[in-house]
């Protein structure tokens, strides 16, 4: 599981527009009231080329952040734009030692593709100390501009090839908000919606989404060639699309 520098570029000003700001003010209100000391120690999983770091750090001075990703390649390019230290961890294998040590887990676009096995492990390795910023997960609701008629059974079909195994057991995909909140149950949990909302002047970020998502749903078998190429060009010609993620605090009770 990894993904090119090229898609996390092109995909990171949407990003950036659609984090909700709630549970980052929040966040940050938590951190500077901890009572200890020392400084906050930040563990980053499936960092990629550091989207999380640049997002929270303003908001986290004095931070130490550990960028966690499989990919040497990514962890390279993160290093190199945000100057944090990374360590390269294959999540699939070694989860508990990436976590053991934080006071504060955090990832995008990341747990949609881990699963419920992997995520019931994740939980049981946290600190009872630690908190969780989990930004950007999927949750399966998309809006295009002009809709098609085939957008229903499309959609289901991308999200039965999202399942798939992503090298983490099979895929939570649309339902990961809520599962990881249900794992994340003893702790303060905060859920804010933070969709992609997408015009005319994202029109490389939609081809990209569209050339993607086609192909998924290709692999599935649902839907007849001559429906998935009207579909794919419906969705190329959109003016305007919202695609649903979620953002989740989740603080530590009592402090």
């Amino acid at each position: 599981m990894s993904f090119s520098i090229d898609w996390l570029a092109l995909r990171a000003p949407a990003d950036d527009a659609a984090r909700h700001p709630a549970p980052v003010e929040r966040l940050a209100a938590w951190a500077a009231a901890r009572a200890s000391a020392a400084p906050l120690r930040v563990v980053d999983l499936g960092a990629g080329t550091g989207a999380t770091h640049r997002a929270l750090a303003p908001h986290l001075p004095g931070a130490e952040w550990t960028l966690v990703d499989a990919d040497p390649d990514l962890l390279a390019e993160a290093a190199r734009a945000t100057g944090a230290r990374t360590l390269r961890v294959d999540l699939a294998q070694d989860i508990e030692t990436a976590v053991e040590t934080a006071d504060l887990l955090t990832a995008s676009a990341f747990f949609d593709l881990v699963s419920h096995a992997w995520l019931r492990r994740f939980a049981a390795a946290l600190p009872p100390h630690a908190a969780v910023y989990a930004a950007l997960t999927y949750d399966g609701r998309e809006r295009w501009s002009p809709p098609h008629p085939a957008e229903p059974q499309a959609l289901s079909a991308f999200h039965a090839h999202m399942r798939r195994d992503k090298g983490l057991g099979p895929a939570l995909g649309p339902n990961a908000p809520a599962a990881l909140a249900a794992v994340l149950a003893d702790r303060d949990v905060t859920l804010a919606p933070s969709p992609w909302r997408l015009g005319p002047a994202d029109g490389a970020l939609i081809a990209q989404l569209v050339d993607g998502a086609a192909e998924a749903v290709a692999q599935t078998g649902r839907l007849a060639p001559e429906a998935l190429e009207s579909w794919r060009e419906s969705r190329r010609d959109s003016h305007r699309a919202e695609v649903g993620h979620v953002d989740l605090l989740a603080l530590p009770r009592g402090g």
